[in-house]
């Protein structure tokens, strides 16, 4: 089978795709990068990889499929969209305001902004099946030890002109610039009109409360040839609908 390479979404890190390891044993699931800018740091690949993004992660996915096609051979897209903030080619992105106010509050260390984040990305009737305790219980310790980990490598969320490759001296707030970074990306990222067309499946939950279902038809702008699957649910699909995500998997063109 083609490698996979998973790519988490805002707020979280690699360990988000733990769950899906035993099945996918030999997959890449890095914890992503930014320059404080919001300039992506690509993960490297070392052979050509099947890659399964989810939200912010399925864009740096389509970002990886444009700057490095020969890498790409399938995207699977889940909870995804051309932009977060709203564009041309995704008018239904939030609004900049939302995102400053998320700038702001992370900034201050406010932590209801992740809590209220977090509850988002259930449907209400996926919280009263207890969604959210269960996210909070077994995934929010992992991520927060992940990214207060990551946060102390060099290269991440650095400003452009302190880069130099090598280890730098972790600091108080470097887990508030890692999250300021992923928040300046999403800010400005906007897919690139001129894609290459490798086998793409997209996945998204009728009721997302982050990234409307209205993704879908932008997507289908760019990627007419893809498959899309509109399912009930909200945007963790790859928490409450893991059956779902490993049969998308499934269907990607083996080559």
């Amino acid at each position: 089978m083609t490698p996979l390479c998973f790519l988490h979404g805002f707020a979280a890190g690699g360990a988000v795709w733990n769950a899906y390891l035993d099945l996918f044993p030999r997959s890449l699931t890095p914890t992503l990068r930014f320059y404080a800018n919001g300039t992506p740091i690509l993960p490297e690949l070392p052979s050509p990889a099947i890659l399964v993004g989810w939200s912010l992660g399925g864009m740096i996915a389509v970002e990886m499929a444009a700057r490095q096609p020969e890498k790409v051979k399938a995207l699977v897209l889940i909870s995804s969209a051309p932009s977060f903030a709203a564009s041309d080619l995704f008018p239904e992105g939030k609004p900049l305001s939302v995102l400053r106010e998320m700038r702001s509050g992370i900034a201050r260390n406010d932590t209801r902004i992740l809590q209220s984040f977090q509850r988002q990305l259930f449907t209400a009737a996926e919280i009263r099946q207890g969604w959210l305790t269960r996210f909070r219980r077994e995934i929010g310790p992992i991520l927060t030890k992940e990214i207060a980990a990551s946060a102390g490598r060099g290269d991440h969320a650095m400003p452009l002109s302190e880069y130099r490759g090598n280890e730098a001296a972790r600091t108080e707030d470097t887990a508030t610039s890692t999250l300021l970074a992923q928040i300046a990306f999403l800010e400005r990222w906007c897919a690139p009109k001129t894609l290459p067309t490798p086998p793409i499946i997209i996945l998204h939950g009728d009721g997302d409360s982050i990234i409307s279902v209205a993704a879908v038809a932008a997507w289908r702008k760019l990627f007419p040839h893809a498959q899309y699957s509109i399912v009930t649910g909200g945007h963790a699909l790859p928490f409450t609908h893991h059956e779902m995500v490993i049969t998308a998997i499934h269907k990607v063109p083996q080559q």
